[in-house]
Formats: structure tokens, sequence, C-alpha cells
């Protein structure tokens, strides 16, 4: 397929871009171009914050319901275009098209959902206070999306900004512009105000400029901890910007002698291997009691070695390939330079022809030394795995504490109880019982701690970080409570 390209969406009109070349290509197809068209200039950037400033007085000053009632046709909209996105993430990133029907799908139930925690604020007023607390829109937010879900985790951060009476310029991935502008395309049938929605294409230029712009009051990030970092060093003067970052992950599975093998490693495998290891929740590292150790090892590798790469858009496929060539080199150097002095191969990683495909890979521990903890702490964003043999859930605890990740982690045991105490002191966000590092709710808190994020998760706490909560004390009009000091002063004083 190939997209023809619309541009930027500015102040609710589609107008054409003035910036750099961007194009995106299908990498299970060897990169046949999918998309080419232009990012936008400097100035379109400039013009996409004045939009987005201009349009929020208005927008903000409507009521929650009547906000709401702009998103009522999206699940038409989407029953038209599903296909098209579908198809679109497919081409440009390579998810299998299951799963991109299902990211496709998941439009409509996040508005609902995020309507749903508007009206869920926590009242912050302690019993007995003067007055009352209330929550407030923060302004103009920029929200800036990652290729891995570039559907959902745009549309994760939009909805509820736009339901708390924010306004939005968005930026798709440089992988995936035509999946973003299709989406750009669905809310530009919305009935929303010219300026509450824009989007801009670009490579990280444009990005960079976005999140250091002082003309928004928000920003919303999912992408890597480096970039990561960027954006924090760039709104270090900018205090009145809240800044809600959702970054990488080195997920951790426990596995205790009392797991259940089967169970063990079917989610292990599936946290590995769904969308090809490109989550920020995949299962990458693996700290396994020495008890089952040589069990779970052999049974991993016999699975793993059956999992192939193929054509996305068959049913069949159990993953897709890379989102780019250049990702597949990336990671494929990056495992040849790290997993090498500490680290022995349980299974190799290999590559096959017509694509940027990798098949599944998985390192033990030989030296828990500086080369062992480099390997943990880079986030390959592939298929591999990272396994430590340990003796007990002390130890166990002790190997999760290295990473400086802590997004999801699980622990595979019979005992509730000793979950419970992985779950009082390991450093994640989100916590898995028998179950895989994957597939986290909407309807749950979604974000992480360290590299992973900044303490503003996503999910059902999304509208946290899309207002701010302020104080309102009143007085009647006229009243004259004195203040025995200043109080005769006064009165004097508007006597005389």
């Amino acid at each position: 397929m190939e997209g023809q390209d619309r541009g930027c969406f500015l102040n609710g009109a589609w107008v054409p871009a003035e910036g750099d070349p961007v194009a995106s290509h299908d990498p299970a197809k060897g990169d046949a171009l999918v998309w080419s068209g232009r990012g936008a200039s400097p100035a379109q950037v400039e013009a996409a914050v004045r939009s987005a400033q201009d349009a929020f007085e208005e927008w903000a000053d409507r009521t929650p319901e009547d906000r709401a009632k702009c998103f009522d046709g999206l699940e038409g909209l989407l029953e038209i275009h599903a296909g098209r996105l579908a198809d679109a993430m497919s081409a440009e990133m390579g998810k299998p098209l299951r799963e991109a029907r299902a990211e496709a799908g998941s439009l409509a139930a996040k508005v609902r959902v995020s309507a749903l925690a508007q009206g869920r604020l926590p009242d912050l007023a302690l019993p007995n206070a003067p007055g009352e607390s209330r929550w407030r829109p923060l302004g103009a937010m920029a929200v800036i999306g990652p290729y891995n879900y570039p559907v959902h985790l745009l549309h994760t951060h939009v909805a509820p900004a736009l339901l708390a009476g924010n306004t939005v310029v968005v930026k798709p991935s440089e992988v995936t512009p035509l999946t973003g502008q299709i989406y750009a395309e669905i809310m530009s049938e919305l009935p929303l105000p010219a300026g509450v929605f824009n989007m801009l294409q670009g490579e990280g230029a444009v990005g960079a400029a976005l999140a250091g712009h002082p003309g928004f009051r928000g920003l919303a990030f999912t992408g890597s901890w480096a970039t990561g970092r960027k954006i924090l060093e760039a709104n270090l003067d900018q205090p009145h910007k809240l800044v809600a970052l959702e970054m990488g992950g080195r997920n951790v599975a426990v596995v205790l002698n009392d797991a259940d093998l089967h169970q063990a490693v079917h989610e292990i495998v599936l946290g590995s291997c769904l969308t090809t290891g490109q989550r920020c929740t995949a299962t990458s590292r693996v700290v396994v009691q020495a008890g089952i150790a040589p069990r779970l090892i052999a049974a991993l590798v016999q699975a793993l070695e059956q999992v192939r790469p193929g054509d996305p858009l068959k049913e069949e496929t159990l993953m897709g390939p890379l989102a780019s060539s250049s990702a597949q080199s990336r990671y494929l150097e990056a495992l040849g330079r790290l997993a090498t002095t500490s680290a022995e191969p349980l299974l190799a990683p290999s590559t096959l022809p017509g694509g940027a495909f990798v098949t599944p890979s998985m390192h033990q521990c030989i030296r828990p030394d500086d080369g062992w903890r480099a390997y943990i702490e880079h986030e390959f964003f592939g298929p591999d795995i990272a396994l430590e043999v340990v003796a007990d859930s002390e130890e166990a605890l002790e190997r999760v504490r290295w990473s400086p990740y802590g997004l999801s982690m699980s622990v595979f045991t019979a005992e509730e109880s000793v979950f419970e105490w992985f779950v009082s002191r390991a450093p994640s966000g989100i916590f898995n019982w028998n179950r895989s590092t994957n597939n986290a709710s909407g309807l749950l808190p979604f974000g992480g701690v360290g590299r992973s994020g900044n303490f503003r998760p996503a999910g059902s706490t999304g509208a946290l970080y899309c207002a701010h909560s302020i104080a309102v004390l009143r007085k009647a009009h006229g009243v004259f409570d004195a203040d025995p000091r200043f109080g005769p002063l006064v009165r004097a004083a508007c006597e005389e």
C-alpha cells in the first residue's frame, strides 16, 4: 500500500506541510515504500501551538458532557476507518494484522474509560475544610507518540486530555506517519472546534521543538528513556509545564520453585514474542530459582525455537519483523556488543531474508559483573531474554532491583503471600501474579518508575496528568470579619 500525504492538520484544516521529507517503509517487504511526504516547518510548529492556545478557553469553558458529546460519532467512524488503520500499522511497522485490528478497535473504548475517569477525579478537600477542591485543565498540550502502538499510545493521551478541557498538538512517530495521518483524519471528522486537535508530521527535530516549546502547559510522551531524558532536560526551566513520561522497560519474570511450569513458560514466551518484543511491557528478563531452572530453561529453549517470524498479514504468523531495517541493525549490533563476555547464548538470534526478521534469543548469566549489568540495563526492544539463576526469593529481589527500569514484572509462585512480598518491595508500576508482563489493563493505572516513567501513569489515572488541583475559598459579599489588630485601622481608614 502507498498512502497520499495530507500534510498537517492545523486549526481545523489540512494544509500542505513545508518541512523536511518524511517517509515510511514496510519492514516485512524489504523496506518497500509505504508513505512519503513532508514534516512540519518551524513556522508550522509555531502555528500549531498558537492554534491550540487560541482554542483552549472556549473548549475548557464547555461542560464535560458537552465535550464528551463531540466523540459520539467515533465508533461509527472507526467502523469505516478501522481496516485502513490496521493495514497501515501492519505495513509501516510490521505488526501482525490481528494485533493491529485489535489496536484500531480500542479507540472508542478509550474515550469511554477516559470519560469515566474524568468523572471520578478525587475531591481533595478534607473534612471541615473552609472551601472546596477543584480540578482544572492545564491548557495547550503536546502529545508525542511511539511506533510500536502508533494509534493507541497517541489516543491514550489525546482522549483524556481533550475530555478534561485541554487542547492538543499531536506528533505521530516518524516510523508510522500514514497511521498517524489516518488517526488525524478520523479526529478531523468529529465535531471538535478548530484548534482543539492539531497534528504535525516530522522527524525528531519536530518532536524536539514541540517537547521544549514554552507555549505548552502539558506534555505527554511515550518512547525511550534516552528521548525522555532529553525532554526532561529541555523542560528544566519550564516549571509551568506538567511533563508525563511513559518510557521503556526491561521487564522481569521471577519464577520460583513452586511455579507451574506450563503456565510460566507460556506466559514468558507470550510476553517476549508479542509484537516481536517491541512492547514497553515485553518480558525481557527471567530470574529463576535453581530448583526449577533446568526444566524451565529446557522448555523455554524448545518453545522459542519454534517461534518463527513471518508475514504479518497471515493469521498463523506468530510475530512479524522488527519495525525497520535500521531497528534490526541496532538490535543485532547491541546484542553482539553487550551479550558477550558475561552471558552464555542459550538460543542465538538469526535473521530471515526478505525483511527485518529476527528470531527469538536467550542468554544466561555466567558472571553477574558489570558486563552483565550493562546487558540488562539496555532496552533492546526485540525478542531477547536475559536469564539469571538464583538461590531464593531474597536473591531474586536483589537481581530485580539491579534494573534501572520499573514498568511491569511477573512473579510465578503458588503462594500469594510471596507475590505480595515482591509487590511491597520491588521497583515496578505493574505487578502480575502468574501472568505475563504484557497485556496490561486500561482500567488500571499504567506506568512505571525509574527509567520507565516519572510517577504519572496513564490508563485509569490518565486524567491526573491532564489537570491540576486548585483550592477555592469564599466569603459572602460585604462580610467584614475584622482582624483584632488590623480591623480597627481599616475601619477608621474607610470611614474617613
